[in-house]
């Protein structure tokens, strides 16, 4: 089963490789695949000859410790999958240092996944290395979210990218600081330079356009987003 390893995991970045190239064609339209990854920390011991996570040991028990690396798979593929499905609603409040106001970001999905939904994600080519446990996540899109997706394409809403940082130790929690810091930095990023007086707060929607992109950079994770934007409103300061 070893000697296998390294041809399926080859074969999991010669399908990943054309899927980020394509990204923008028509079979990410169609069809959501991105590669994901988690800490081994120990075998959870899933069946690696049917080529998919079972879905026995995608809901297996998270305190056990051999099913850790499925069970982070488990939260965070449905999360980046709602994100390039629905996005996120988001609220930003910019860093005032001469009124004392904090930067601050909040973000919510603007609809979750059903079960339906989350049932339909596939964790396809499963394999192990350098630690880490490997897949590739695999999502049809309806025809009603390929219609949602394209009205995103086709109207003029920008497109931002966001780089963020988190704690490894963390795990989920730790890819979700880095995603929310990201958000954070695509918006302020943008608005930077096209807003003369820095505003009270920003309000809008952010939906991906694009697989994340997860790694490790001195200890902590390192995600890289890139999305649509579109900004419901900006409040401005009344007054000093």
């Amino acid at each position: 089963m070893e000697r296998r390893l390294p041809l399926i995991f080859a074969a999991i970045f010669q399908i990943f490789s054309i899927t980020s190239i394509t990204a923008q064609s028509a079979r990410q339209n169609d069809k959501i695949q991105f590669l994901l990854w988690a800490e081994r920390e120990a075998y959870p011991g899933v069946n690696w000859d049917k080529g998919v996570i079972p879905d026995s040991e995608v809901n297996a028990d998270d305190t056990d410790p051999f099913s850790l690396p499925v069970s982070r798979l488990k939260k965070t593929a449905p999360f980046f999958v709602q994100g390039m499905l629905y996005g996120w609603q988001l609220v930003y409040t910019p860093y005032d240092k001469a009124r004392g106001v904090a930067e601050y970001i909040e973000f919510t999905p603007v609809q979750e996944l059903t079960e339906g939904e989350l049932k339909k994600i596939r964790y396809v080519n499963p394999a192990f290395k350098d630690d880490r446990l490997y897949c590739r996540v695999e999502f049809d899109r309806s025809e009603f979210n390929q219609n949602l997706f394209l009205s995103w394409q086709s109207v003029t809403n920008p497109r931002v990218r966001g780089l963020g940082y988190g704690a490894l130790e963390k795990g989920f929690e730790g890819i979700q600081e880095a995603c929310a810091e990201a958000m954070k930095n695509a918006v302020r990023e943008y608005w930077r330079d096209r807003i003369k007086n820095k505003p009270r707060e920003i309000s809008g929607r952010l939906i991906l356009c694009k697989p994340p992109v997860i790694g490790v950079e001195a200890g902590r994770y390192r995600v890289t987003l890139d999305f649509f934007m579109e900004t419901d409103r900006i409040l401005e300061y009344k007054m000093f």
